[in-house]
């Protein structure tokens, strides 16, 4: 007993001692390789390419992203926010960032809460501020026209997945004061990019595909019209390669599709059409 004793005495402080050290390595690779792992997945959307243009226009006004739900407007806005030194995102299906458009009355005292709510300083610098799910705050919608009039140093871009069912509420976006973009899922192009044909993607955006992979071309479109352009789904098949495995992502985008149904729908009526 004695000797166990000694034995635990001696190794036990070695084994947290080497605890000590590769658990903050593991997290070291973990900060590390998460965002190779992040990029793998990425899809490269082509309307980021619009997104720019819009920025750089002198007389840009608040651009609302329209699109049916899980086409990417969220994970697009935030790849195109690390191009900008600050990038500001809130999201108004949180009640807490809901509330900052029904407590604050005044601009300045709105515009504070969203840099307090996304931990950055409030500076007068080219700035983007992504207010995501828009339909669920009339009043953010009619403040927009402030954000263009007000706040030229501010980048604005709205997205809602159903802002055609705020019109039924007799609210509707500023007149002369927003632009709008419409986003779809993803095209054959923006598939041969995920699935790594990436030169046969240039050949294609450019119209110069050669005779000889006409074949080829033509068997991924084949793919693509299987696979579909749902970005979640373009993206997992991308990874694995597998079309049966892609029935568990359907189902839960349909389910998600029906809920919404559920919740827009005005009538009994309106949801069966639906």
């Amino acid at each position: 007993m004695i000797l166990y004793y000694y034995i635990i005495c001696i190794f036990l402080p070695l084994f947290y001692y080497k605890i000590c050290i590769f658990l903050p390595l593991f997290y070291y690779k973990i900060r590390i390789f998460a965002p190779w792992f992040y990029y793998k997945i990425m899809i490269n959307r082509n309307v980021i390419s619009d997104l720019r243009d819009w920025s750089k226009r002198k007389n840009r006004k608040p651009l609302v992203l329209r699109g049916a739900r899980q086409v990417g407007k969220t994970t697009l806005v935030d790849e195109f926010g690390r191009e900008f030194e600050v990038y500001l995102s809130i999201n108004l299906e949180e009640s807490e960032h809901l509330q900052l458009f029904d407590y604050y009355t005044n601009m300045d005292n709105l515009l504070t809460g969203i840099y307090l709510i996304n931990g950055k300083m409030k500076k007068d610098i080219p700035t983007l501020l992504f207010i995501d799910e828009i339909q669920y705050s009339p009043r953010a919608v009619s403040l927009l026209r402030y954000f263009y009039e007000k706040t030229p140093w501010l980048y604005v871009i709205a997205a809602g997945s159903f802002l055609e069912s705020l019109m039924d509420k007799q609210i509707s976006f500023p007149v002369g004061r927003v632009e709008y973009l419409a986003m779809h899922p993803c095209s054959f192009n923006e598939f041969l990019g995920a699935t790594g044909n990436i030169e046969l993607q240039k050949a294609q955006q450019a119209g110069e595909i050669p005779e000889s992979i006409h074949q080829l071309t033509v068997n991924l479109f084949n793919q693509y019209t299987l696979v579909g352009g749902m970005p979640e789904i373009v993206a997992d098949y991308a990874e694995n390669k597998d079309i049966h495995a892609l029935g568990r992502i359907y189902n839960t985008l349909l389910t998600g599709y029906q809920d919404d149904i559920e919740k827009y729908a005005s009538t009994g009526n309106m949801r069966h059409i639906l």
